[in-house]
């Protein structure tokens, strides 16, 4: 990981040309993804601290304590009268106190089980968060490719209608065509010229975008990868087995159960042992004060048992089971919510393949009737109005295939993505 943040940050002092995978794997050093890891670290310390409840409890202790008049008794006449010193006045004492949970009904057990559970609840949210950060850049990257692609596309329709006008100019000048036929291709070429303007103006806008989400400096993008075969069924199944804003939605019925158990735990009695290592004496060595035993150190156990709290107990644990069913509601409600998703994803990524097929055909009989359109205004057999048709017609179907194409690779890469991170990042290796 240090080697990649420096490889990441030598980069950004240049500005380069990424391919896909590239742009995901700088993007581990998104800030917003950083964050969210750190945060996720805050559940394992909490998972520590109920961790620690588990184990023995070692304290120690030192106090003194000084009584502004002398302890005494004061005696019965039938046993002499008078008055008679208890204790010291000054009191010094030191413990050192062991104990431990012999049993708490499950108590620590369950904020064990939650703790862990939150935990990895934590860390399918990082994971969730990378999903959608992934999708976002491979939304903006066939987009980035898209635009740059048609920009090339426009660059073609341009030298066509260049070659056009200066062929138009040369017929205009030997008086064999009319100014007007001059105009309408010279108004398609700055038209053209315009168009070029506002697409690269688009494509530096989606790069400085790009290079927000990957947390680096990007001028360029590559290819993008290949398409792989989608099977349908094995994509839903594994889908609902991996993919982590599910698994974290199923963790809260988990946490719901590890709660109810919790709340059942005192129905049970609580068992703590104990035992201290106590000196005490009328000076800070706790050497004794002449009047008890210096030693008073003990063990023992305690038990509790709560009889009645005022039916608190018994309504924490309805509310922990109504917390669990509306885990349980919500969990069959977002996986209707995901089949549906990858449904609807598997649709869009049928049709736009589809669409993909029409529009290479499309591409290909356009550019057979501008060649075509072409041969005819050189030989004086048509005007500049069907010429610029022509070459607009075949400019757009250009354009549209490479969208078509960028969509696809969007749907495709969103489909592996409705399963988890890996499978996805798998595809890029290929």
């Amino acid at each position: 990981m240090i080697k990649l943040i420096f490889i990441i940050l030598l980069l950004n002092a240049y500005s380069f040309a990424a391919s896909l995978k590239e742009v995901i794997e700088f993007s581990k050093t998104n800030l917003s993804i950083q964050a969210k890891e750190q945060q996720s670290k805050v559940y394992d310390n909490l998972l520590s601290v109920a961790e620690s409840s588990n184990y023995p409890s070692l304290d120690i202790s030192y106090g003194g304590t000084y009584l502004n008049e002398k302890p005494i008794v004061y005696l019965p006449i039938n046993f002499g009268g008078g008055e008679m010193q208890m204790q010291s006045q000054n009191t010094y004492k030191g413990a050192l106190t062991l104990s431990y949970p012999l049993f708490s009904g499950f108590a620590i057990s369950s904020q064990i089980e939650e703790a862990k559970l939150k935990k990895q609840r934590a860390l399918l949210k990082v994971e969730d968060a990378k999903r959608n950060l992934y999708l976002n850049i491979v939304h903006m990257y066939s987009s980035a490719l898209s635009i740059k692609h048609i920009i090339s596309s426009e660059k073609i329709a341009l030298k066509a209608t260049q070659d056009g006008y200066k062929k138009a100019k040369e017929f205009f000048d030997l008086g064999m065509s009319s100014s007007s036929e001059l105009y309408r291709i010279e108004a398609s070429l700055h038209k053209i010229e315009a168009e070029l303007i506002k697409r690269k103006k688009e494509y530096k806008a989606i790069l400085n975008q790009l290079s927000f989400m990957s947390n680096s400096k990007l001028t360029d993008v590559q290819k993008l990868p290949n398409i792989g075969v989608i099977e349908f069924e094995k994509l839903k199944i594994e889908a609902l087995q991996k993919r982590p804003d599910l698994l974290a939605t199923k963790l809260i019925i988990d946490e719901a159960e590890a709660k109810i158990k919790l709340a059942k735990s005192k129905d049970y009695p609580s068992i703590i042992l104990f035992a201290q290592a106590v000196y005490s004496g009328d000076n800070p060595s706790l050497n004794g004060d002449g009047y008890t035993n210096k030693d008073k150190s003990v063990a023992g156990f305690k038990i509790n048992y709560n009889i009645f709290s005022g039916f608190k107990d018994s309504s924490q644990i309805e509310a922990a089971k109504h917390s669990k069913l509306t885990s349980e509601l919500m969990l069959q409600s977002y996986t209707n919510r995901v089949n549906t998703e990858i449904y609807n994803s598997y649709l869009t990524y049928k049709s736009l393949f589809s669409q993909k097929i029409s529009a290479q055909t499309q591409l290909q009989a356009e550019k057979k009737y501008e060649r075509l359109v072409h041969e005819q205004f050189k030989n004086q057999l048509t005007d500049a109005d069907v010429l610029s048709r022509a070459i607009s017609s075949s400019s757009m179907a250009r354009s549209f295939l490479i969208q078509i194409e960028a969509k696809l690779y969007t749907a495709y890469a969103k489909l592996l993505l409705e399963i988890d991170n890996e499978t996805f990042l798998s595809s890029l290796k290929n």
